[in-house]
C-alpha cells in the first residue's frame, strides 16, 4: 500500500489553477506521509505561510516568499455577541477598483488549526479604503472601519466600528 505522495503546489490563475509543482523546489518532488497542514502568517509579514505535519519526521515550514511584494493588512476579528473569534462574519474590503469578501471560518485541518487572523490583501494598491463586518448572529450587526494602516495586523472589535443598516 503505497501512503507516502508528494506534495503538490497550485497557483490561482483566477480562471482555475495551474500545477506548478514541478518548479517548486527539491521538496515537492520527495513523497511524505503527511497528514496534517496549518496555514498562517508564522513570521508576521503579511504572506500566509504553510506548515505541514509529517508522520514520525519532524514538521515542514513552507515560507511564503512572493506575498509580501504586494500590501496588505491583517486583521483579527472580535466579537462581543457571539463567538469571540467572530467565527461566521463576513469580511469585505475595498482598495480602489478591488472589492473582495472573505467569510471567517474556524476550520482547520487533520489535528491541526489555522492562524485565526485573516489577511486581507489589495496587491500594489497603496490602501484599504474601507472595511465592513457584517458580525454573525444573533448580533448581525454591520459595522465599517476605515482609516486604516497597511502591511500590518490590527484588531477590529464589535462595536467599535461605524454601524451600518442590517442586511
Amino acid at each position: 500500500m503505497k501512503y507516502r505522495e508528494p506534495m503538490l503546489l497550485f497557483h490561482g490563475t483566477g480562471r482555475g489553477f495551474e500545477n506548478v509543482t514541478a518548479g517548486s523546489g527539491p521538496l515537492f518532488s520527495k513523497p511524505y506521509a503527511a497528514r496534517g497542514m496549518a496555514i498562517g502568517d508564522f513570521n508576521n509579514d503579511g504572506a500566509l505561510d504553510v506548515l505541514v505535519a509529517v508522520n514520525n519526521g519532524p514538521p515542514l515550514l513552507l515560507k511564503n516568499q512572493v506575498g509580501r511584494l504586494n500590501h496588505w493588512l491583517g486583521v483579527k476579528l472580535v466579537a462581543k455577541r457571539t463567538n469571540p473569534d467572530a467565527v461566521g462574519a463576513l469580511i469585505t474590503w475595498q482598495a480602489g477598483d478591488l472589492k473582495r469578501s472573505h467569510f471567517k471560518t474556524g476550520a482547520g485541518s487533520y489535528l491541526a488549526s489555522h492562524d485565526p487572523r485573516v489577511v486581507l490583501g489589495i496587491g500594489k494598491r497603496t490602501q484599504i479604503d474601507w472595511i465592513e463586518v457584517k458580525w454573525p448572529l444573533p448580533s448581525g450587526r454591520v459595522e465599517r472601519f476605515t482609516n486604516l494602516p497597511r502591511d500590518q495586523y490590527i484588531t477590529l472589535v464589535e462595536g467599535q466600528g461605524d454601524p451600518l443598516r442590517k442586511r
